[in-house]
């Protein structure tokens, strides 16, 4: 069947099928096999996690944890995070383009596209938190020792943007017990596109007995594979004929990492890191809607760079009678891209409303460039790990220092000449006597923000027997949030269209955690929990005529939940469950201001606001289901799998009413049921790996094959979009997908043949109304390639 959006095959839900029912058959043949000709069969390796801020097997941690380490990302071929948020249930991404990602955990989303408000989910690199609201850096997996998924409210111990979950992107450190090194370097393919790369390396080197230090670095091309093809404009009166181009959408990235490990006595030690990446793209990988495969139509040049900074200091001290951590970091980013805009434009421009008369066929771009630091202190002390006492506990203190600066550009060529134009410099040439300067650029929009957070912090808890333990948990939290926004349409006039406001405001309060943990024996742990989550509110600066409200207030998020942790057949089978129900209280959603204009039933004009801002709404709920298991069928079969269930919906009728200063009210209704965007329904993945008894080229033969189902998803809430101009709710059809890895592996090298989206599929991860024509970001089409490791 043909997909009517995107010309190519329609996903559907019998390939999957058909490749789990063959590999499970393979899997039960070979069990068979193996009890015939017994083998030794080791258990799994313990997973070691710092979910809770101590190093603990993952099995011992009472949370619905997902957990990858450094042999688990290198089998799998992980490279960002994209790649690993299919194996992971309750998480899911909208990402536009390199570093336009939103994170969501548990359905925890209002909007695709986000402007201005804080976001539901953390990123976190190590210690520090770096995300931004729908445009969260994607870190290179590159030499990383593990990426932790927390699902559910992590405010206690993570703080706001932790409301539903944290991702943790955690690096390998400096080892002074002996040198060690690595290089690696990757050829790929991209089925109906061009050819990529990927070099990097790693060295370790002790510096005596108490220092070493360690350097990663990386380059990489990823495969353009969208055409911009030739087109005329909608008025017909142009074409991109100077911009048509094959593979536009290559992005190289290359960093590195430096840490220095000092080992200040047996008991103190101290890291200093830095880590840069940069992104660069020569085009956006969106396509558009309905015209082919692997086809946009963009009359500007696009461009992309992404280049960010982490600065980092951890003291870690085992004082006599506690542990204690400080933490500090300082991230710097500054993103830039360049987007043809000439749909958007054409979808304003109004001959009627002179304003945007933007004259016969309009042809533009915009221009969006942010700079972000981010300043973060962490102090904790904690009962020390190999405590004997029936108590154990935790204090700490946070800070943080949030400021951004963006300036958003929106251009036509010959702007000057039109006659919207000529209607600002009338008025200007009246108001002030001076005359417009000639410009292409019709919209500025500057965007200033600060948030400073303080919080402290605790848990405790007590094993009330030698299997029952009881643990609680708070933190209080005060942040102080600034905001300004300056719009000048067009450029430089000082008129009635001119804004320049600023609104400040503060908030503090407080969430808790309570955890029932129950250990049935060794390997069977049973657990509830109840835990709170909040999201930082905010303000909407707007001009006086709009009737958005000043303020939006911060949203909580109650989560009820029980699970299960077990171990079977000597450790060789693992299945973790969880299950939950959350109650989104108050949540902040963006909407367009409704006066729209035109006149009233009383003939009363009603102006045109052009503006976006945030309103609470009452109450979503999430019911879910989470469940992970792992199974070491013999010493040459080892099978993984994952299934999540999540109903995000609106749980009571709602009418959002907003009121002008002549009392008509503008009423925007959301039904009950109203499914909450961005996640799946259903998502599910299954991995098959096998290893050889015996050895080729004096390496051990490996095969992986690994296989994704995501299910349908919303795009935006029901009658909400985060775009000027509203549109029907729209979904992103289930698909499906599979990658294949086959390599020998030895003592000092790997090499491996690859094979991702082995049925090339053109799944889309995000349909986006930003530029009036829909757009949609996909999965990266079949990718063949090679990659060689060495070990020194």
């Amino acid at each position: 069947m043909t997909d009517p959006i995107l010309g190519g095959a329609r996903p559907g839900p019998q390939a999957l099928s058909s490749a789990i029912s063959a590999i499970l058959a393979v899997s039960a043949t070979t069990a068979a096999s193996a009890q015939e000709q017994p083998a030794e069969v080791t258990g799994l390796d313990e997973v070691i996690v710092t979910a809770t801020k101590r190093a603990e097997s993952l099995q011992d941690v009472s949370e619905s944890i997902s957990a990858f380490d450094t042999d688990a990302i290198a089998m799998r071929g992980l490279q960002q995070i994209d790649d690993v948020a299919k194996y992971i249930p309750g998480l899911s991404l909208a990402q536009r383009e390199p570093g336009g990602t939103t994170i969501v955990f548990r359905g925890v989303a209002s909007s695709g596209l986000q402007f201005g408000a804080v976001s539901s989910s953390a990123l976190y690199l190590d210690e520090q938190p770096i995300t931004q609201s729908g445009r969260s850096p994607d870190p290179r997996f590159i030499d990383i020792e593990r990426v932790e998924a927390l699902r559910g409210p992590q405010g206690t111990l993570y703080g706001a943007s932790s409301q539903s979950g944290t991702l943790r992107v955690i690096t390998n450190k400096p080892d002074p017990s002996g040198f060690d090194a690595w290089a690696e370097a990757e050829l790929s393919s991209v089925a109906g596109g061009s050819e990529g790369y990927d070099v990097s390396g790693m060295l370790n080197v002790p510096i005596g007995e108490r220092v070493a230090l360690r350097l990663v670095g990386f380059t990489a091309e990823d495969a353009g594979y969208v055409d911009n093809v030739l087109s005329d404009s909608q008025g017909g009166t142009f074409d991109n004929a100077n911009v048509v181009a094959k593979d536009v959408n290559s992005i190289e990235t290359s960093g590195g990492r430096a840490a220095l490990r000092f080992d200040i006595s047996e008991n103190v030690d101290l890291t200093l890191g830095a880590i840069y990446q940069e992104i660069q793209a020569d085009g956006h990988s969106d396509m558009n809607e309905g015209l082919g495969d692997l086809k946009q139509v963009r009359f500007e040049e696009e461009s992309l760079s992404d280049e960010w900074t982490q600065l980092s200091l951890t003291l870690n001290a085992s004082l006599p009678f506690a542990d204690l951590v400080v933490a500090g970091s300082y991230f710097d980013r500054k993103f830039e891209y360049e987007a043809d805009a000439t749909d958007y434009e054409a979808s304003l421009n109004n001959p009627i409303y002179v304003a945007y008369d933007f004259g016969v066929d309009p042809r533009g771009f915009a221009t969006n460039n942010e700079d972000t630091e981010i300043e973060t202190l962490e102090v904790r002390l904690q009962s020390a790990s190999d405590a004997e006492s029936r108590w154990s506990w935790l204090a700490g203190a946070f800070y943080s220092k949030e400021t951004g600066h963006t300036e958003f550009g929106s251009f036509i060529r010959g702007y000057a000449d039109t006659p919207s134009f000529a209607y600002f410099n009338y008025y200007e040439q009246n108001l002030t006597g001076n005359s417009l300067v000639p410009t292409d650029q019709w919209w500025l929009g500057v965007y200033d923000t600060e948030l400073k957070q303080k919080a402290l912090f605790g848990e405790v808890g007590f094993d009330v027997t030698e299997n029952f333990t009881i643990t609680a948990g708070g933190r209080w939290f005060e942040y102080e949030r600034f905001y300004r926004l300056r719009q000048e349409h067009p450029i430089g006039f000082t008129g009635f269209n001119l804004l320049d406001d600023a609104v400040d405001n503060d908030e503090s309060g407080s969430v808790m955690k309570l955890n029932l943990t129950y250990n049935i024996d060794d390997d069977h742990m049973v657990y509830a929990t109840y835990s709170e989550g909040f999201r930082n509110g905010g303000s909407n600066p707007v001009r006086p005529i709009s009737i958005l409200p000043r303020e939006f207030s911060s949203d909580t998020l109650d989560n009820y939940e029980v699970g299960a942790k077990t171990e079977w057949m000597d450790n060789r089978l693992r299945f973790n469950v969880a299950a939950y129900l959350m109650e989104w209280n108050d949540f902040a959603v963006q909407v367009e201001d409704p006066q729209n204009g035109g006149v009233d039933e009383d003939d009363v004009p009603i102006p045109n606001v052009f503006a976006l801002g945030y309103v609470n709404l009452p109450t979503a709920e999430i019911p879910g289901i989470e469940a992970e298991l792992t199974f070491v069928v013999n010493d040459a079969w080892q099978v993984d799998a994952s299934l999540g269930y999540n109903d995000a919906q609106i749980s009571e009728e709602t009418v959002l009413t907003l009121v002008d200063d002549q009392g008509r009210a503008f009423e925007r209704p959301v039904e009950k049921g109203a499914r909450l965007p961005l996640t799946p329904d259903w998502s599910a993945s299954l991995g098959v790996e096998w290893r050889s008894r015996g050895e080729l080229l004096s390496a051990q033969p490996f095969v992986r094959a690994d296989f994704a189902y995501v299910g349908e998803v919303v795009t935006n809430l029901e009658g909400f979009e985060s775009v000027i101009g509203q549109a029907g709710v729209s979904t992103q059809d289930a698909y499906e997908t599979g990658d294949l890895r086959l390599g020998l592996e030895s003592e000092s090298w790997t090499a491996a043949l690859f094979v991702r989206n082995v049925t090339d599929e053109r799944a889309v991860t995000f349909r986006s109304n930003r530029w009036a024509e829909p757009r949609l970001s996909i999965i990266q089409p079949r990718t063949y390639g090679v990659q060689f490791r060495y070990d020194f």
